[in-house]
């Protein structure tokens, strides 16, 4: 059943945290709760789990209400499971009693208390550490343990709020990818809150980007990152270079904007005259290579450069504008000061929302 959220509002005081906030969540489904500190996310996860009251709107889930202005159903009616940021594992219980602790509660027999302890420890791969204490865990097996817990009753949804935050960035990574397998193959609906844009578009189906406690933008993780509908949402996922203009010129399924003297083609037949936001992203652009596709040509020269491993990183001044810098990514290798060609495929280069009269110049992430 889909969990539906409609018109949710929370306040703090006087503070609006959760603004009239909508949302279907589907069956089965891993959707990412993303956005900075204060946005909200943590507030819509902790009503989602009963465990803060809300001031309007409903939470429902398969025909029942399970928040609404003045009522809220206790957590232990919704049948959850909750992975917390910092594992909130019992120091004095091992993994076998901090996994079994809420099917004692329930009065389960042994004997089947057991079994689905088993179950999940294979799930998340944990055999063998069933007589072990928190303390003599690694941070990585610890959550691995705080999963578990939270499967052990087979939820109907599974919240995750910010489960890797505390861990370091090697095991982060290694964690992602455990967590992505156990999630798919327990096939329980899960609401997973991150600020970590890597985690959200790496592990969930559909990325829920907030902003002040509302909606920026939903979508798929590869919709998202690739057809940002904001500045917010081009800015917060990504690095992206952001040029304000108008449009000049239509030629069929494109427009040409004057972006401070430079001509930019974009995807998108625009009215002209109009002002708009042309985003581009860093890994988009090419040096010194020519597309197929329409686009436009930029002469630059590098004023600055940093190695990510992978890729490289430059910040590069245009000869036509030299107060915009566009920041690219890309394979090849090239010193500073060195003269280069840009070009921007226009089928790249993306029109955003919100158009700022303060915001005149290219923006770099």
């Amino acid at each position: 059943m889909n969990i539906v959220l409609e018109d949710v509002t929370k306040h703090y005081g006087n503070k609006l945290v959760l603004d009239k906030l909508s949302l279907t969540i589907p069956e089965g489904s891993c959707v990412a709760l993303l956005g900075p500190s204060g946005c909200g996310k943590t507030t819509l996860l902790n009503a989602l789990a009963g465990l803060t009251n809300i001031d309007g709107g409903h939470i429902r889930y398969d025909g029942l209400t399970w928040s609404s202005k003045g009522y809220t159903m206790v957590p232990e009616e919704r049948n959850i499971g909750m992975v917390f940021q910092d594992f909130a594992l019992w120091p004095h219980m091992n993994v076998f009693e901090n996994i079994a602790f809420s099917l004692r509660l329930k009065k389960c027999p042994l004997k089947k208390i057991k079994e689905q302890v088993a179950e999940v420890l294979d799930a998340v791969q944990m055999n063998g550490f069933e007589k072990r204490y928190p303390n003599q865990l690694s941070g990585g097996q610890r959550q691995r343990v705080a999963i578990a817990r939270a499967l052990v009753t087979h939820p109907s949804l599974m919240l995750m709020d910010e489960p890797l935050s505390s861990l370091d960035a090697q095991l982060r990574e290694k964690m992602r990818w455990e967590i992505m397998r156990i999630v798919r193959g327990a096939d329980i609906t899960t609401v997973y809150v991150t600020h970590d844009q890597a985690e959200a578009l790496s592990l969930a189906d559909q990325v829920i980007l907030l902003n002040q406690g509302r909606i920026e933008q939903a979508n798929s993780p590869t919709k998202l990152y690739r057809e940002p509908a904001t500045v917010f949402a081009a800015n917060f996922l990504g690095c992206s270079n952001i040029l304000h203009g108008q449009v000049v010129e239509r030629c069929g399924d494109y427009s040409l904007v004057n972006c401070q003297g430079l001509n930019i083609y974009t995807l998108g037949k625009l009215t002209l005259g109009q002002e708009v936001k042309v985003m581009i992203r860093s890994g988009d652009i090419l040096i010194n290579t020519q597309g197929q596709d329409p686009g436009s040509f930029l002469e630059a020269i590098v004023l600055q450069r940093s190695f990510q491993g992978v890729t490289w990183q430059y910040r590069a001044a245009l000869e036509k504008a030299p107060d915009i810098q566009l920041e690219v990514w890309s394979t090849q290798e090239i010193e500073v000061f060195e003269p280069i060609q840009l070009w921007l495929p226009a089928e790249r280069c993306r029109i955003l929302k919100e158009i700022s009269d303060n915001d005149k110049m290219a923006a770099i992430c």
